[in-house]
């Protein structure tokens, strides 16, 4: 069962997002959120301390998403690298146009108030993971060797997503997201290859790269994502375990780890405690540890 507290925050938030695309955040008060959501004023603020900390929420609700989608294709073992950075920039770009209305409204919040445009430091942070993940996918793409020019790609992919996005926002403008993660795989074929055969000295040198990716501690490795792990776990316990009745109590506790992780705000004694019946197996005792660390970034905000 999910916890009440948690079901709290996951209806703010859809409220309160339904409500900024609707209107704008800064036209949103905190009374309109607590009323579409059933509640009183002081009950909202139990759960967020201001507006700025529900908008906050927003951005990491958003980016979480977008993680769980980009797992689920790294956990489709019959796809290639190629194949699957094509199905990760659709399902990428499907968000975006699921979003569009919110997205759209808080752009248009940020220029009618007068004030520069300013990524929070939350949204910083995820587009340096978002940075590092795809140097990763180029490296898996098109090998070793593209390296050295792994940023000059990653500026034509950004700029390109960028301008995609701009697309989707468009209404009267009709390209799906599969078309456009076509295109952009046709141009970074081509790039990579001329870069390969070539090898001018990079734009974007190495270092200027990691020196982009900085601004977020730890790295975005999907292979390290929990749910592959979790995944990779239960794949073994047939040969792991050898008592059935240890082997289903070890499937269980893997099924509500792998619930747990996927909610908004998991719960730090759930994890803690489904890490202990595993590390309880003899046989799993490792898997646990190793589960564990991986953990760390679900329950730090629990």
């Amino acid at each position: 069962m999910t916890h009440p507290s948690i079901d709290k925050k996951k209806l703010i938030l859809r409220a309160a997002m339904q409500l900024f695309a609707a209107k704008g955040s800064s036209a949103t008060s905190m009374q309109e959120i607590a009323e579409a959501c059933g509640m009183s004023k002081g009950s909202l603020y139990l759960h967020f301390k201001s507006k700025e900390e529900l908008e906050q929420s927003l951005f990491d609700y958003c980016y979480q998403m977008l993680l769980d989608h980009l797992t689920q294709v790294e956990l489709q073992q019959e796809l290639s690298p190629k194949e699957k950075l094509h199905r990760q920039l659709v399902v990428m770009l499907e968000l975006v146009l699921e979003l569009r209305e919110f997205l759209i409204m808080q752009f248009q919040d940020w220029h009618k108030n007068g004030t520069p445009y300013k990524e929070p430091e939350a949204v910083q942070a995820h587009n340096a993971n978002l940075l590092r993940h795809g140097k990763n996918k180029l490296v898996a793409v098109y090998g070793p060797e593209i390296e050295p020019y792994a940023g000059d790609l990653l500026t034509i992919a950004y700029g390109m997503v960028s301008i995609y996005i701009r697309l989707l926002f468009e209404p009267h403008i009709s390209a799906s997201p599969e078309r456009m993660a076509v295109h952009l795989m046709e141009l970074l074929d081509l790039a990579a290859q001329h870069q390969l055969n070539h090898r001018p000295v990079p734009l974007i040198s190495e270092e200027t790269l990691r020196l982009m990716s900085e601004g977020a501690p730890g790295s975005l490795d999907l292979q390290q994502h929990p749910l592959i792990a979790i995944k990779r776990l239960r794949d073994t316990l047939g040969d792991a375990i050898a008592d059935p009745g240890s082997q289903q109590e070890a499937l269980e506790t893997l099924q509500i780890l792998e619930r747990e992780i996927l909610e908004l705000r998991p719960r730090r004694a759930i994890i803690k405690g489904m890490l202990a019946n595993l590390a309880a197996l003899p046989e799993l005792a490792r898997h646990a540890a190793e589960l564990e660390q991986l953990l760390q970034g679900y329950t730090q905000h629990s």
